[in-house]
């Protein structure tokens, strides 16, 4: 394939830039109770994550920039959706907390691993990429709860529908701890091969 004009290798850059700008309309949405319109601008923004990184992958346009950008962007609207959640009562902080943990391991890590100049992979593993989509799919449900329109469409209360809810949550949790754990244990190796080789 040949290679992308200036103009066009830009343009998965500037969907995660339009992510972002996405997250303060999407948490404003849903704190003013227009929960049918937060979950609209949350479904929009989720299509971008993966839009852009197909755009990327197809046309060869990945870039040191986009490497950074895109989870950065990802990070900011998942982050900010489960602190706006918890704060308005519909989820528990205990399950935000647990989530931002792991992001503030991981960002810990890299950083550490950066100050001692060891090698950090940073390469999503396949239960993180699962765990990223049950962290979406949870706050699209819990939105679509609030907004009426699982109600609508099959008459499910939230009320009745909590046990399902609640069983979304654990496993969210689940794969949080063990992407966690498998990043923890990654960097591990990576640091005792490391220090191997500097021996």
């Amino acid at each position: 394939m040949p290679a992308p004009g200036r103009k066009i290798r830009h343009i998965p850059n500037i969907i995660s830039c339009a992510r972002i700008l996405l997250v303060p309309f999407t948490v404003t949405a849903f704190v003013q109770g227009e929960f049918m319109t937060g979950f609209w601008l949350f479904v929009i923004a989720a299509i971008s994550d993966a839009l852009d990184g197909a755009i990327a992958r197809v046309f060869r346009l990945q870039s040191t920039l986009g490497t950074y950008l895109d989870p950065a962007a990802d990070k900011l609207l998942l982050v900010s959706m489960y602190i706006a959640l918890s704060a308005q009562g519909v989820l528990s902080w205990a399950v935000t907390l647990f989530v931002l943990g792991r992001d503030v391991m991981i960002l810990g890590g890299l950083a550490w691993c950066h100050w001692r100049k060891f090698p950090a992979d940073i390469r999503p593993i396949l239960v993180s990429k699962v765990n990223t989509f049950l962290q979406v799919f949870v706050i699209a449900w819990i939105l679509s709860l609030e907004s009426g329109m699982v109600a609508q469409l099959t008459g499910l209360s939230a009320a009745r529908a909590e046990p399902l809810t609640l069983a979304l949550e654990a496993l969210m949790i689940v794969t949080t701890a063990v992407s966690g754990l498998m990043y923890a244990g990654r960097w591990h190796r990576l640091i005792g091969q490391a220090k191997g080789e500097q021996a």
